[in-house]
């Protein structure tokens, strides 16, 4: 998995500007009006524009600081608009507007979403900040909720209307409807709530800003107790209004709860609210957590109102006075009654909704802090209460929750309880912390005298909780940048960062693992940025790891490790941003540090492929080697390397093993440990019952991957060096004889997955044979016979199989091992792959070596023409191309493309057989499988070309119709063909700028020309002005433009209408190409594709001519010579008997079209009256409207309208003949 390479933040900042100028420039005028010189509100907003904004603020969500620019002047315009909408509402809600009009909506609801988004994007708490906090626009904030019919009549559908509108014309918007009974949106009831809090902290008693008990206040579904009575009403009424919001879903819960916190913790309040609140709360959660009911009788669900009204107490606790808040009865009473209720949950509600969890574990953090002294105060010397114990043993469980934003609030409230502990408490929690990576840790019996050391202290975490592994990271994270951890037990904690960082469980459809190595990044970075130089030197690594290595330079070689290899690209960042912060806190003590960050960058891991081979071969050569052996071990022992579950990764893992085995090598000189990794390499995947396909995979790649670099560096170089090592890798690995203990099956038994087998081995005997080839030219004997036996039967099998990973490698490595071979025995192969290739299964690779070794059999000297196996290899290609299946007839066109064409080999028979190839259109259950043969037969009229340019004024038949043919697969339906074709047109013509009038001037291969379908056919369309070239381009056109995919049809219609409707309708003095020139030239082409019975041209030709009448194009032809007869006669034919509905369709439109030509119109009309007697419903259906239409433009025949639109035409054939007998006579025809 690649990360995304680009600068985001700079391209972001760079181009913010335009977008902030434009939400700047649009608020003020989508909200104000200009009436008699005065700035009004406007009553209603445009829904269009308000979703313009809303969406340009969506797109700064992951860099929102970008916003503050603006934000202080659109916050000016949306309280101002607010507060007038307060104050004015009945006004503005009463003015007139089209109900059914959802093209606008009430402004009170736009502004509701535009602060909800703001607030989204900004964070609520900045948004706060730029709020009126006047204590006079309380009542009418309230009034939102309890005088909703005056600000928003009952009649208006603004909040739908913005929902519905948004979801379907913009493919936004929220996708359920979440209003209130009163009609108020929710994140309208969101934002007032939220300002209603921020108003609350005004510093006057509420008693004094209002008295007056609410007109018509709204009533809560939950069931809340009594208020007190000698509450001030205003606080009633915020009370009232929060708690008819407090059980909803949304953020609107989130208002509430925020609402009820300010409104507890006041000075005048809590005296009469908090222990009322505490009451509701005991009696809540009593109800939730002892029945089995998961609503009341009102239809209120207890999960949210739980979750709100616990969210509320625990934002009392937080933000109340301490003496208040804090006092011993309260939250004696809290815990007994709410927090131990939760715990002991007998309907399970708490462990069945994560939200509720997580709001229960920032309520303990909250209570602890309550029970613990203040910070300065010193803790009791009995240590913390018996109460913040259990805490404490309660979030060390919800470590291990199956969900990771319970694992994050409990692992922050752990850290920040521990904090205010003091330091031996604090100690002891992070021991057990500690202690709990333990559980289900598996170690090998270290009774074994023959395991080395790092397997001795080898752990097995197969057995282990990925949860509470996550969860403890997290914490173990959070205590080191806090600086928590004690120094002497940084060792054993560095060890577990070690561990996690590596940390990754298999299942058996996925693994688990990265957020565990994503939290050890973290806990790394902590560790780096919080603890001195000296405390890290002051202790020594764990076993393993050498004593000689210290803390930090164990870290960093862990932290490269991560970095190159992991597979996931932000933890490859992460680790890559630790290890920065890792040798700038702690300089002089990284090897090298100042150049490994550089190689290790931030940017430069992005991209795996990069980091694998780019970055570990630069970090490797660094600090005399430490980081070296540390990734190679990564790239064999580990699963990030050869190990990987991804084919395609593995490959890029045993890149990296070549690159950092060259370097050991040529750079370190050490190759007696690179023998030993190799032969490390071939034990890896074991054998027989222990064999692991996917790793033998890994590994037969890698030791290829570390022939080819060698061979790649020193050939040219040190030719007589290469050979030196060469030789010396077979002596000391065993690499050459390593088929020897593969059996037969592993390359032919479904489920040893032989295509896997046969790839890597394909690829490894190209090595091995370039390696012998390299060692035979410097004197040292060949490989023997059996071993090339052998070698042959690894290609022969690759060349059995037939999926797409093998067939480059394995057609590579027959032909690379055929310059080991004799001409003999070269000629004995040929003849063996000729026979399987004419087999009756599908031997598609063998063709394509067939193709590969051609180069191989040229005469002698001087000798003219093609040798004899030459002759027998194009012949058994030719008679592939008439292979019933299609993927053989694709590897012939390829063995041209790629053997026989680039050796200048050519003739009349191979270019016929182009010519099939162009023209295949097979279909089977996949589809149009035909399509396969034309790209390659495209690809190999390119390669012919490349060798013998193509003449496109060539006097040979067979090469122009070749050309002409892919002209007209220029403008087929299907994209990949017709943009191959067109390639292939631009390539063959590129000597001939004038051909077809220069329609490919100024492009080139980075033109939107070919990515823009509307620009392709405007461009390709001009061909029609080269009239040798008119017809197969037609032929082509008419399959895009009347039976492509929509995209395609409409392109090609436009771009054929706008054409022909700047044509003349006949040719003028200039001989310029006419309308009238393109119709018969259509006509010609229906007529000769009825006579091949070609339904694939003549279906969408009939469906044009029709558009071309509806669009009015072929009405210009009336006033000259065209004979619209012939195109009635050419239509009549082309259904004749036809059972095809589209071809009748297209008939259908063309007599309508036929019907408003004067010379044509009474045959037309005569030919639609028979067709309502045809056997198919649906044609006399469509001819009757069509009827119908054409007689009701006249207005004077009434009868016949009533006649066609009476009937109903899905009657039997033999009961409307009479109906038709009276049309004819209404129509008198």
């Amino acid at each position: 998995m690649d990360a995304i390479p680009e600068d985001r933040d700079i391209k972001a900042l760079k181009h913010s500007n335009p977008l902030l100028d434009d939400i700047n420039t649009r608020l003020p005028a989508l909200l104000w009006e200009i009436k008699n010189g005065q700035r009004e509100l406007r009553p209603r907003v445009k829904i269009s524009e308000h979703h313009h904004i809303t969406s340009r603020l969506e797109s700064f969500q992951e860099f929102p600081q970008l916003l503050d620019r603006i934000l202080a002047e659109c916050m000016e315009n949306l309280t101002s608009a607010f507060r007038t909408y307060l104050l004015t509402g009945s006004d503005l809600s009463t003015t007139s507007y089209d109900v059914e009009d959802r093209t606008t909506v009430n402004t009170l609801t736009a502004l509701g979403q535009l602060f909800y988004v703001w607030m989204k994007v900004r964070g609520s708490k900045v948004v706060l900040r730029f709020l009126q906090n006047d204590p006079k626009w309380l009542e009418p904030m309230l009034g939102v909720f309890e005088e909703t019919g005056k600000l928003v009549v009952k009649a208006d559908k603004s909040a739908d209307i913005l929902e519905d509108v948004i979801e379907e014309k913009f493919g936004g918007g929220p996708k359920t409807k979440y209003t209130d009974k009163l009609g108020v949106p929710w994140h309208l009831r969101y934002v007032t709530l939220m300002w209603i809090s921020h108003l609350l902290y005004t510093p006057f008693d509420l008693a004094t800003i209002a008295d007056e008990a609410a007109a018509n206040p709204p009533t809560p579904l939950a069931k809340v107790p009594p208020i007190p009575s000698e509450t001030p009403e205003v606080a009633k009424r915020v009370l009232n209004v929060a708690c008819c919001n407090i059980h909803f879903a949304g953020r609107d819960r989130e208002g509430a709860s925020a609402a009820i916190v300010r409104l507890v913790v006041r000075k005048d309040m809590h005296g009469f609210l908090l222990d009322w609140f505490v009451d509701w709360v005991t009696e809540v959660v009593d109800c939730c957590v002892k029945g089995d009911l998961r609503e009341d009788e009102n239809g209120v669900s207890y999960v949210y109102l739980l979750m709100g009204l616990l969210s509320a107490l625990s934002g009392i606790f937080a933000s109340g006075e301490r003496l208040i808040v804090g006092r011993d009865e309260l939250l004696n009473k809290v815990y007994e009654n709410i927090v131990q209720q939760l715990y002991a949950d007998e309907s399970g509600l708490v462990a069945q909704n994560a939200m509720l969890r997580k709001t229960l574990c920032k309520l303990l953090r909250n209570i602890s802090y309550l029970y613990l002294p203040p910070p300065g105060q010193t803790e009791s010397q009995d240590g913390p209460p018996e109460q913040v114990e259990e805490m404490i043993d309660q979030l060390l469980r919800f470590l291990d929750d199956r969900d990771s934003l319970v694992r994050y609030a409990a692992s922050k409230s752990l850290s920040l309880i521990a904090l205010r502990l003091a330091a031996a408490d604090r100690s002891q929690i992070f021991e057990a912390i500690i202690d709990l990576y333990d559980s289900d840790v598996l170690y090998p019996n270290r009774a074994l005298t023959k395991l080395e050391p790092k397997e001795q202290h080898k752990k097995d975490l197969s057995q282990v909780s990925v949860h509470l592994w996550h969860g403890l990271t997290l914490t173990v994270a959070t205590f080191l940048r806090f600086h928590a951890a004690t120094v002497p037990m940084l060792p054993k904690v560095l060890d577990y960062i070690i561990t996690a960082l590596c940390f990754e469980q298999r299942k058996a459809t996925f693994a688990a693992g990265g957020n565990v190595r994503d939290a050890a990044c973290y806990a790394a970075w902590s560790l780096a940025r919080n603890y001195k130089t000296e405390e890290m030197l002051s202790e020594k690594p764990l076993p393993p790891h050498p004593e000689a290595t210290t803390l930090p330079q164990l870290l960093a070689q862990e932290l490269v490790n991560a970095a190159c290899l992991d597979p996931i690209g932000n933890i490859r960042r992460g680790a890559s941003a630790a290890l920065q912060e890792l040798v700038g806190r702690h300089p002089n003590m990284i090897n090298d540090g100042i150049s490994l960050v550089q190689a290790v960058d931030y940017s430069a891991v992005a991209l795996r492929s990069r980091a694998s081979t780019e970055v570990a071969s630069k970090a490797s050569v660094l600090g005399g080697a430490c980081y070296w052996e540390g990734l190679i071990d990564g790239l064999i022992d580990d699963w990030r390397g050869i190990g990987l579950q991804d084919s395609a990764v593995r490959t890029i893992a045993a890149k990296g093993i070549g690159e950092l085995a060259k370097i050991g090598i040529l750079e370190l000189n050490n190759r007696a440990e690179v023998w030993k990794i190799a032969r490390k390499i071939i034990k890896r995947y074991g054998a027989g019952s222990t064999l692991d396909i996917e790793v033998r995979h890994g590994a037969w790649y890698a030791l290829a991957d570390i022939i080819f670099t060698l061979i790649n560096e020193l050939e040219g170089k040190d030719s007589k060096l290469l050979a030196e090592i060469l030789v010396e890798i077979r002596a000391e690995t065993g690499v050459f004889e390593i088929f020897n203990n593969v059996k037969a099956r592993d390359f032919v038994s479904p489920v040893l997955k032989p295509e896997m087998t046969c790839e890597a081995a394909a690829y490894l005997v190209t090595a091995l044979s370039d390696a012998a080839k390299i060692m035979c030219a410097q004197g040292y004997p060949d490989l023997s016979i059996p071993l090339l036996r052998r070698y042959l039967c690894v290609i022969d099998s690759a060349l059995e199989r037939w999926e797409e990973t093998v067939t480059t490698v394995a057609v590579y490595a027959a032909e690379r091992f055929f310059l080991h071979m004799n001409a003999k025995n070269r000629v004995d192969i040929v003849n063996l792959w000729l026979g399987k290739s004419k087999a009756r299964t599908r031997r598609i690779l063998v063709v394509k070596a067939l193709g590969a070794v051609f180069r191989f059999f040229k005469n002698d000297e001087g000798e003219a023409g093609l040798s004899s196996v030459q002759q027998d290899i194009i012949d058994g290609i030719l008679i592939v191309t008439r292979s019933p299946h299609i993927e053989m007839r694709v590897a012939a066109m390829a063995a041209f493309a790629d053997g026989i064409f680039p050796q200048g080999v050519n003739n009349a028979l191979i270019l016929q057989a182009l010519h099939r190839s162009l023209v295949d259109y097979s279909v089977d259950s996949r589809g149009d499988v035909g399509s396969w043969a034309r790209i390659e037969a495209i690809r190999a009229v390119l390669s012919l070309h490349t060798v013998q340019p193509i003449d496109i004024k060539s006097s040979d038949p067979t090469v122009i119709s070749i050309f002409h043919k892919i002209i007209g697969l220029s403008a087929e339906k299907l994209d990949k063909v017709r943009l191959k074709a067109c390639d292939a047109i631009w390539k063959i013509t590129a000597q001939e700028p004038n051909w077809a009038g220069g329609i490919f001037d100024g492009i080139t291969s980075e033109s939107s020309f070919w990515t823009h379908s509307d620009e392709y056919f405007e461009t390709i369309v001009r061909i029609l002005g080269d009239k040798s070239v008119r017809e197969p381009f037609m032929e082509g056109y008419a399959t895009s433009a009347g039976a492509g995919s929509d995209s395609v049809m409409r392109s090609s219609n436009r771009a054929m209408q706008k054409y022909l409707s700047g044509l003349p309708a006949y040719p003028g003095v200039d001989g310029g190409v006419a309308l009238s020139d393109i119709v018969q030239s259509w006509m010609d082409i229906v007529e000769k594709a009825m006579k091949m019975h070609d339904d694939r041209v003549v279906v969408p030709a009939l469906s044009m001519l029709g558009a071309w009448f509806e669009s009015g194009i072929m009405q210009r032809l009336e006033a000259g010579p065209f004979r619209f007869q012939d195109l009635f006669s050419l239509t009549q034919k082309a259904h004749l008997k036809s059972g095809n509905v589209a071809k009748l369709t297209g008939a259908i439109k063309i007599y309508n079209g036929l019907a408003s030509v004067q010379s044509a119109r009474t045959l037309a009309i005569k030919k639609l009256v028979s067709m309502l007697l045809h056997p198919f419903p649906k044609i006399r259906s469509t001819v009757s409207e069509t009827l119908y239409l054409i007689i009701s433009l006249e207005g004077d025949q009434e009868e016949a309208e009533l006649l066609l639109a009476e009937t109903n035409w899905v009657d039997q054939p033999k009961e409307l003949k009479g109906v038709v007998d009276e049309l004819k006579t209404a129509l008198g025809i």
